[in-house]
């Protein structure tokens, strides 16, 4: 049985020092992992440097919760899944759907990862994608058997419950892994370098709520931080983004360490 700690820690991982100032989430036990060092990895990563990355993330104690950084690390998520040993479905909470081809190219995206996980994880049984904006995907065509998509469109006009019956039918009983990118979220929740959805942190925070009433959870992580420079905490603006991003992170962080 995995101990009490490792349960209720987060693990934050550190490549680009967007972390660094959000006390709220020093209350929880606490695990950080450097990778500041490494080059070559921001937005786009060589499977070289993917597994320097890998090596290290192995010896980290809190495995079930982890903060990723800026959206620009997201394929941080792909090292993550392949970590799980049993069936389980992907939630991925994202105004963007992440599955762009990779076409036997020696690297792994940001915007890439999802379709590579899909290609090469074969515990990977279901990936549900939630807010993403239809614009950045360009046919339904394109969207493989064993994914859905649930667009920017539906989550305004759908209340979480709504939400979740409409993803229940394709889902199993399997566990669930989240991942939640902070672009999903609007402007009055979440501030992010990337193009931003609709959500609010409410309905984010109901739906995840849900899914763990009925589903048992993996794993999580969340990403999308706003890259800030020494200069940028100078400014109240720029402060204020980081408390919005800060609070939504613990608001995650403690739904999904509860239970």
């Amino acid at each position: 049985m995995k101990s009490r700690t490792v349960n209720n820690g987060i693990s934050l991982l550190n490549f680009d020092n967007t972390l660094q100032k959000q006390l709220l989430l020093r209350g929880y036990p606490v695990e950080w992992n450097d990778f500041s060092d490494l080059h070559g990895c921001h937005g786009y990563c060589s499977f070289d440097s993917l597994r320097k990355i890998q090596h290290r993330l192995k010896s980290r104690k809190h495995k079930r919760i982890t903060l990723i950084g800026s959206g620009n690390y997201h394929y941080v998520t792909y090292l993550l899944l392949s970590e799980i040993r049993q069936p389980f479905s992907l939630i991925l909470f994202d105004h963007h759907t992440d599955l762009a081809r990779n076409d036997d190219v020696p690297i792994i995206s940001c915007g890439s990862w999802v379709s590579i996980a899909l290609k090469t994880l074969p515990l990977l049984n279901r990936v549900v994608i939630i807010g993403a904006n239809p614009s950045n995907f360009r046919r339904t065509s394109d969207i493989p058997n064993n994914v859905t998509v649930i667009s920017e469109q539906e989550v305004v006009r759908s209340s979480a419950a709504e939400i979740v019956r409409a993803i229940r039918s394709d889902l199993s009983d399997q566990p669930l892994y989240i991942s939640v990118d902070k672009d999903v979220l609007d402007r009055e929740n979440a501030v992010t370098n990337w193009d931003q959805g609709s959500m609010t942190l409410r309905q984010l925070l109901d739906v995840i709520r849900e899914l763990k009433r009925t589903h048992p959870l993996e794993g999580g992580d969340i990403c999308g931080e706003l890259p800030l420079s020494p200069v940028d905490f100078l400014s109240d603006e720029r402060v204020r983004h980081l408390k919005k991003n800060e609070i939504a992170n613990k608001a995650i962080v403690d739904l999904l360490l509860a239970g």
